[in-house]
C-alpha cells in the first residue's frame, strides 16, 4: 500500500482525523476510567468506579429525561416547520424571503439565547412583560419549570430550523416534476402527492437532517446554559450541563469523562440504527 502513490494524497486527512477525533476520543476513555479530582492530590487507574457513581446519580436520569424531552419535541416541532416552509418556497424565486428564514441560522447559540431570555424576561421582556400579560398569560416562562423547557425549545426551533429548512428544500427541488405529473394524472390530491411521491424521495435528505439534529441536540450546551443554566432547579438540565457541572463545579473529570463516553456510546447508537432504518427503506 506504501507504494501506492494514491495512498499519499490520503495520509494528510488520515493524520488529521487521528489528531481531532481518534486522540481525543482515546484520550476521554482513558479520563473515564480514573480516578481524576482537581481538589484531590494524584490521578490514577480506578476501573469503573466512575461509570457505577454516574449510574447511581439522581441527577444523571433527570438529565436524561431532560435530554430526550428536549430532543423528542424539538425534533418533531422544526422537522414539520422545515417541511412546511421548504413546500411553501419550494417554487419560490423570491432571495429576499430565503435570506429572512435562513437568517437565524448564522446568530450563534450565545446570541440567541440572550435575545430569547430578554424577550421572555417577566420584568422587562417584549414577550414576557408586555405581551403575554397582555394575553392574559400571568406567567414568567423562565422562572417556571415547565415554561423553561418550552422557552428553551422554542429558542432552539427558532435557531435551527433554518438548517433543517435547506436540507428538505434542496432535497425537494431534486424530485423529477414527471412523478408528479403520473400521479396527477391518476387523480390524486395534493396530500397523496406528499405521501407517495414527495415523503419516499425525500427518504435519504431526512435521515441525513435528523442525524445532524440528533448529534446536535445531544450536545447542545451554549444556548440552553445562556437562557437557564439548567435552572429552575433541574427543569433544564441536559446531559451537557451535567457534564459541565460535574467538570467545573464539582472539578471531578473522571466522572465527566465517564459522563461523556455514555453520551458518546447513546448518540453513535442512536444515529446509527436511526440512519440505518431510513436508508433501508430508501
Amino acid at each position: 500500500m506504501l507504494r501506492d502513490w494514491r495512498f499519499w494524497f490520503f495520509l494528510p486527512t488520515l493524520l488529521a482525523l487521528g489528531i481531532v477525533v481518534l486522540f481525543p476520543t482515546g484520550y476521554l476513555l482513558w479520563m473515564s476510567l480514573a480516578h481524576w479530582i482537581i481538589t484531590e492530590p494524584g490521578v490514577y487507574f480506578d476501573g469503573l468506579a466512575n461509570f457505577r457513581t454516574l449510574f447511581r446519580s439522581a441527577s444523571f436520569y433527570d438529565s436524561a429525561r431532560v435530554t430526550a424531552l428536549y430532543l423528542f419535541f424539538s425534533t418533531v416541532i422544526m422537522m414539520v416547520f422545515a417541511m412546511l416552509m421548504a413546500l411553501a418556497l419550494q417554487h419560490s424565486r423570491s432571495g429576499i424571503l430565503r435570506s429572512a428564514i435562513v437568517l437565524p441560522l448564522v446568530i450563534p447559540p450565545v446570541v440567541a439565547g440572550f435575545t430569547w431570555r430578554f424577550l421572555l424576561n417577566g420584568e422587562i421582556g417584549f414577550l414576557g412583560a408586555w405581551l403575554f400579560p397582555m394575553v392574559g398569560l400571568d406567567v414568567n416562562m423562565l422562572s417556571n419549570p415547565s415554561g423553561a423547557l418550552v422557552s428553551v425549545i422554542i429558542a432552539d426551533v427558532w435557531s435551527r430550523t433554518p438548517f433543517m429548512f435547506l436540507i428538505f428544500l434542496a432535497a425537494l427541488q431534486g424530485i423529477p416534476r414527471d412523478y408528479y405529473e403520473a400521479v396527477r394524472l391518476d387523480g390524486a390530491t395534493a396530500v397523496q402527492e406528499f405521501f407517495t411521491v414527495t415523503l419516499p424521495l425525500m427518504r435519504s435528505a431526512v435521515a441525513v437532517a435528523l442525524l445532524f439534529r440528533v448529534v446536535d441536540a445531544i450536545n447542545t450546551f451554549e444556548l440552553i446554559y445562556v437562557m437557564t443554566k439548567g435552572g429552575p432547579g433541574r427543569a433544564t438540565q441536559t446531559l451537557s450541563l451535567l457534564g459541565w457541572k460535574t467538570a467545573f463545579q464539582n472539578y471531578d473529570l473522571g466522572g465527566a469523562a465517564a459522563l461523556g463516553v455514555v453520551m458518546l456510546v447513546v448518540t453513535t447508537i442512536s444515529a446509527g440504527i436511526m440512519f440505518a432504518r431510513f436508508m433501508r427503506k430508501a
